[in-house]
């Protein structure tokens, strides 16, 4: 799930690790915005470098930095912005159009500048169509997998229920529509369980059906007092799940205990997507849509932004997928929205190299969600989240590729 709102009320500081990020972050952005609509490039630069490292080095941040230094006259440090930006596979401006950088377009420097984003404009993928969704305008969320059955499962938030797509490739309904919108899937094929979370102005809900039979076992509410946006979530092979609130925390669920508990509150994160458990269970990986990839040891609750090359930006992630040393994310909050792999270091303490595997072609639409079978990601395309208010829905796709 995308950043779908904001968390007004900042928890105390975690960890010991200073003034919520949170909290910083909104008064530099704010604080930018401003300084550089007034024209006072000195304090706007130094509100974006402030902002650049709240942000894990976002493009879009870069970006606006090449500019303001452009505006300040330091032609070397814009340059260098702007030979980052070019690397990021990003097209969120056009510099040729930019005043700011209007003497140096005839200069072979900014020439191979706009060269390199023309190039990150041409289409790329490795997926083929692997069934396409029966109804145009299911909005289609997340996508899980029973092995068992061969099974696909599906979340609708624009009609609120759950399709299951058959190993001989028909569908139909496995929760009909009810009241709110459905949003994350995770299937224990072990112990027959399909989870789901639900969300409905500010009210969540994390339920469990039957994965057979898809009786509803048990709900579980979080406090109606407080909104919520329980929104992606992963299954551990213990039975557990990791699941994240939309609007700033991440709740666990120990099966035995069959209960949600608070791992953080709004204030370790912004906008907390699909969670990623490490292959020893000791670490959690959390990408937040604002911002980078957060490394959460379990144990200690302590955290760190996983390390990645400079030309990568990691804002927008909605779904992440970690396995052995390679995590796939798709950025649909990304220009383009895409998805991208990225390679590990064996210790996964930082990200050596990284790829963009889907990008740049009209099927792709608004990508959500996947999941892996075997060596092949399954994931949700043209999902419908990007058609605007009056617009026309195109079915969606589950596409597959081999998982590199």
């Amino acid at each position: 799930m995308r950043f779908v709102g904001l968390a007004f009320a900042i928890a105390a500081v975690s960890m010991g690790q200073g003034r919520p990020w949170t909290e910083q972050y909104l008064e530099e952005a704010g604080a930018a915005n401003k300084t550089c609509a007034a024209k006072d490039f000195a304090g706007c630069r130094d509100h974006l470098l402030r902002l650049k490292d709240l942000a894990d080095g976002r493009g879009d941040v870069i970006y606006r930095l090449a500019r303001v230094e452009a505006s300040l006259g330091n032609r070397p440090a814009a340059m260098a912005y702007l030979a980052l930006y070019s690397r990021m596979g990003l097209h969120l401006a056009d510099p040729d159009a930019e005043e700011a950088f209007a003497a140096w377009k005839d200069t072979p420097d900014f020439q191979a500048i706009l060269d390199r984003l023309k190039a990150a404009t041409a289409p790329v993928t490795r997926s083929q169509v692997f069934a396409t969704l029966p109804e145009k305008d299911l909005l289609p969320e997340d996508i899980a997998y029973d092995p068992a059955t061969g099974r696909f499962f599906l979340s609708s938030v624009r009609h609120r229920k759950i399709v299951v797509r058959r190993k001989d490739g028909s569908f139909a309904n496995f929760v009909p529509e009810g009241e709110h919108a459905m949003m994350a899937l995770a299937a224990d094929a072990r112990r027959r369980w399909l989870w789901a979370t639900t969300v409905d102005e500010g009210k969540s809900t994390l339920q469990k059906f039957h994965l057979d039979s898809a009786k509803l076992l048990r709900r579980y509410d979080l406090p109606a007092a407080e909104k919520h946006e329980l929104g992606d979530m992963t299954l551990s092979p213990a039975g557990d799940l990791y699941i994240s609130d939309g609007l700033g925390a991440v709740y666990f669920l120990d099966h035995t205990r069959d209960r949600l508990e608070l791992v953080f509150g709004p204030g370790t994160f912004r906008s907390p997507q699909t969670p990623a458990l490490s292959p020893d269970g000791r670490r959690l990986f959390v990408p937040d849509y604002s911002r980078g990839i957060s490394v959460v040891d379990l144990a200690t609750k302590k955290w760190k932004l996983l390390a990645h090359p400079p030309d990568l930006s990691l804002g927008g992630i909605d779904g992440m997928y970690l396995s052995g040393r390679t995590i796939v994310a798709i950025q649909n909050g990304a220009a383009p929205a895409r998805l991208i792999g990225m390679h590990l270091d064996a210790g996964l303490t930082r990200i050596l190299t990284w790829e963009i595997i889907e990008a740049n072609w009209p099927g792709l639409g608004d990508a959500t969600h996947g999941v892996r079978v075997g060596d092949q990601f399954y994931f949700i395309a043209n999902s419908g989240w990007d058609v605007k208010p009056g617009g026309t829905f195109e079915p969606a796709t589950i596409r597959r590729l081999t998982w590199q």
